[in-house]
């Protein structure tokens, strides 16, 4: 696989998926944003984390924006000798507001963006999948990979395949 020798920049957005009757189904993107960095360096992984979260960077690999970039990687079918990362964290953890399908959308779409096929190798379909199968809330996953609102839903994953139960379909 080719490397991209200059970084990929990821702005990702907070999102909402409480909308009243829309609970777990309906995704909205909201205007607060964390962003990421990423380039592939030397031979190991080096992560520094600014604002919300800035101790989760003694996570190593364990990092979520990793591990979604690791998966990613896994899927595009090769992975680079080393990363260096800098995440800029605004949206708040832990209250509702999708942090961690940031996180992970973040991750897809920065390791997508490294390798030089990455779009080929990953098309937004299944960068979809990945992160609602990583993130377990597709309606988040849903309107911070496409923004705006949205409607996302797994067929057959809570037993009735209706929405709010996965990630299958999306619409904006």
């Amino acid at each position: 696989m080719i490397w991209a020798q200059s970084p990929a920049v990821v702005r990702a957005p907070a999102t909402s998926a409480n909308l009243g009757p829309g609970f777990d189904a309906f995704g909205l993107a909201l205007a607060c944003y964390d962003q990421v960095e990423a380039r592939v360096t030397g031979d190991r992984l080096t992560l520094r984390v600014q604002g919300e979260g800035e101790q989760t960077a003694g996570l190593g690999e364990r990092h979520l924006v990793v591990t979604a970039m690791r998966a990613a990687f896994d899927k595009m079918g090769g992975h680079p000798d080393g990363l260096t990362l800098n995440c800029v964290n605004a949206i708040p953890h832990g209250r509702g507001l999708g942090s961690s399908a940031a996180a992970v959308v973040s991750g897809i779409l920065a390791a997508r963006a490294l390798a030089g096929d990455g779009a080929d190798r990953l098309p937004d379909a299944e960068a979809l999948r990945l992160a609602a199968d990583l993130e377990g809330h597709p309606d988040n996953v849903a309107a911070c990979l496409a923004g705006g609102l949205t409607v996302a839903w797994r067929p057959g994953a809570a037993g009735d395949g209706g929405p709010g139960s996965g990630a299958g379909g999306s619409r904006r």
